[in-house]
């Protein structure tokens, strides 16, 4: 078994229903591979550093998943290409799946309670 993240950024037009069925369709595929998801984050909507096909923005999320062969990688990237919402993804081979937060997750969180507490004196 390796484990895998695997990331992707959608098409900021699109609602939100659409990055939810574009979960769907990875889960789906690891289900077929008999794999599975340890984790999903939803980064949300966010600035790109540069523009990907004429957006500056995209909702980012992240998967950690677990596989039994790289066949199933190959067959999810390919599925990712072909999509039309999809601008981006990237899949990176890693040693074990946290089951902590993200950095991304754990900044937006700390950005939140700053924001919650007010201005300080």
């Amino acid at each position: 078994m390796a484990f895998y993240e695997f990331t992707t950024i959608i098409r900021p037009d699109v609602p939100t229903t659409t990055v939810e069925t574009v979960s769907g369709k990875i889960a789906d595929m690891v289900k077929k591979h008999k794999g599975k998801i340890i984790k999903t984050e939803q980064w949300g909507l966010r600035t790109l550093a540069y523009a990907i096909k004429k957006h500056r923005k995209g909702y980012y999320t992240l998967h950690g998943l677990q596989l039994n062969d790289a066949s199933a990688v190959n067959e999810l990237e390919y599925a990712m290409k072909l999509s039309d919402d999809v601008i981006r993804f990237m899949t990176v081979k890693v040693d074990e799946i946290s089951k902590e937060p993200s950095a991304i997750l754990k900044a937006k969180a700390r950005a939140e309670e700053a924001e919650l507490m007010g201005p300080q004196a």
